[in-house]
């Protein structure tokens, strides 16, 4: 990966985890039963996505580069021609297979019919979401990824801005229905059809913005522009192109987010009515803050995979073990302490989210390590693809995949478990599923890692920094508002943490030139004369 892909994929990342923050100012809209009603579609709507075309852009625009790279200029016309052609059948056939499967699948599996009108509004977004990612493949294959970057940022503004006019006017409508049924469910219903509808629009503002940005881009390539020989791609041959490199990372995105869907549909099907708000509670109060820490995290991974690749492919193995190593040790240290913030300000963090609740305390205490293991996992799943070994990490995901359905099974047999039977079977299944990745890697790339300054030092300081998180917060928790608690004591004990591991030497010099403000951090510590 070049320098612009890397800074490209970590923006996509960061956008990633902004959307988790608007599905948080959404659910303030919608309360926290109109949330569950809004999860079905959308986690359909992610289900179909990983197939239809989520990975589009980077196999399109490597593709165009490589023939416009060797002058084939037919070649990429024709490329471009075929990726419509197939794009406009996947965006369809998704497209369908929400409205008829979909739809089934949200009223008999999940057994939430208030979920069907955003279900069938939501729907076209496949085929609109298609159409934005294949002319973003066009922009990154002429070799312009500013339209990227602006489209991260510009789909997040449309939707908020079309989901507060939409959202209040569907939601006004939606309790005059409820009013008139005497039915209080409508109204969450009917707001959460206007969000899905502005989300439907935002794209189509997405997709004309990006046309120009082509056309743009395209009259500026074009001149000098000739080719003599005939276009030596075929319709077979971008097909098989396409599904060579797109196929294991389908796969890859469908078992990771699996868990979550399958998870999501035996609770719905089993608890009843009551399903949204309990789901709701659960994902607002506890998964969104897991996954929007884990979205963060895998945006600082993503430098790592670039960097080991590279050193490999130019037989500098040493490096390439020391980069892959400080990916560990940097990822470990962060997740660490993440985990710890999270888990010693449970109520106030939960607050920010929009839910404060006293059984928080027990979900998020345990389960907020999942962001630990879940990104480690990240991190090994990529570094094993990077290397071509792409059968085995899909491999993992499906064992992984089998160890939580089989654990949430067992645990739901107890009726106390309830939500605690999920964040469990979640965090067994990512722990073993990220320690199978990472001694599969450890493996493969070789070398020795000292584990005492990996896992064990990291691990003791981020318990020292969480007891004094807790007291803290245990003093100022009547006095001081949820916000200023978090960023307070989250911020010093974050300061401290990494003072302490600097201080004793955790981070090997070799480890600080290969990580992010690595260089920073290497200086400050020879100012000090610590290095």
């Amino acid at each position: 990966m070049k320098q612009f892909e890397v800074k490209r994929k970590q923006i996509e990342y960061l956008s990633k985890a902004f959307e988790i923050v608007l599905f948080l100012a959404i659910e303030r809209k919608l309360g926290l039963e109109g949330s569950g009603f809004f999860l079905v579609p959308l986690m359909l709507f992610f289900l179909l996505w990983t197939f239809v075309g989520e990975n589009l852009p980077d196999v399109l625009a490597k593709l165009i580069r490589i023939r416009r790279a060797k002058g084939q200029f037919k070649s990429v016309q024709n490329i471009r021609w075929f990726s419509l052609i197939c794009q406009i059948f996947m965006g369809a056939l998704g497209t369908i297979l929400m409205l008829t499967v979909g739809t089934a699948l949200g009223e008999k599996v999940f057994g939430c019919p208030y979920s069907s009108l955003m279900i069938w509004i939501l729907s076209p977004l496949l085929f609109l979401r298609g159409m934005s990612y294949l002319l973003l493949g066009y922009c990154q294959g002429e070799g312009s990824e500013l339209p990227t970057v602006v489209t991260c940022i510009l789909r997040l503004i449309v939707i908020y801005a079309f989901g507060i006019v939409l959202g209040s006017t569907s939601g006004e409508y939606g309790e005059k229905v409820s009013a008139l049924l005497k039915v209080e469910r409508y109204s969450a219903m009917y707001t959460g059809a206007g969000w899905c509808l502005a989300i439907v629009m935002a794209e189509l503002v997405v997709i004309l913005f990006l046309f120009f940005s082509f056309l743009g881009t395209r009259r500026r390539r074009q001149r000098g522009e000739t080719e003599s020989m005939r276009a030596s791609v075929s319709f077979q041959g971008y097909v098989g192109a396409c599904s060579r490199n797109m196929i294991f990372r389908s796969l890859i995105g469908f078992m990771e987010l699996f868990p979550v869907a399958i998870g999501m549909m035996i609770f719905y099907h089993r608890e009843g009515a009551t399903s949204p708000l309990t789901y709701g509670t659960y994902f607002v109060g506890y998964f969104a803050v897991c996954l929007l820490l884990y979205r963060l995290l895998n945006a600082v991974a993503v430098p790592f995979w670039s960097k080991v690749g590279g050193f490999y492919k130019n037989d500098e193995v040493r490096l390439g073990r020391v980069c892959f190593h400080g990916g560990i040790h940097l990822i470990l240290s962060l997740a660490l302490i993440l985990c710890v913030c999270v888990s010693t300000m449970p109520a106030q963090v939960g607050a920010l989210a929009g839910f404060t609740s006293p059984n928080l305390v027990k979900l998020v205490f345990q389960g907020s390590f999942w962001i630990l293991f879940s990104s480690l996992g990240f991190y090994f799943s990529r570094m094993l693809m990077r290397f071509g070994k792409n059968a085995l990490a899909v491999g993992m995901g499906v064992l992984s995949n089998i160890l939580f359905v089989m654990m949430f099974t067992i645990l739901w047999t107890d009726e106390k478990m309830g939500l605690l039977a999920l964040m469990y079977a979640g965090l067994i299944s990512s722990a073993i599923y990220s320690v199978l990745l990472g001694a599969i890697c450890v493996q493969i790339l070789g070398g020795k890692m000292n584990w005492f300054k990996v896992v064990l030092l990291p691990l003791g300081v981020a318990a020292a920094v969480g007891i004094l998180q807790a007291l803290c917060v245990k003093f100022l928790g009547d006095h001081v508002e949820s916000l200023f608690i978090v960023l307070i004591v989250g911020g010093v004990g974050f300061v401290a943490y990494y003072s302490v591991l600097i201080l004793l030497r955790n981070f090997s010099e070799e480890e600080l030139s290969v990580i992010p403000f690595g260089g920073a951090l290497l200086a400050l510590g020879k100012m000090m004369g610590i290095y």
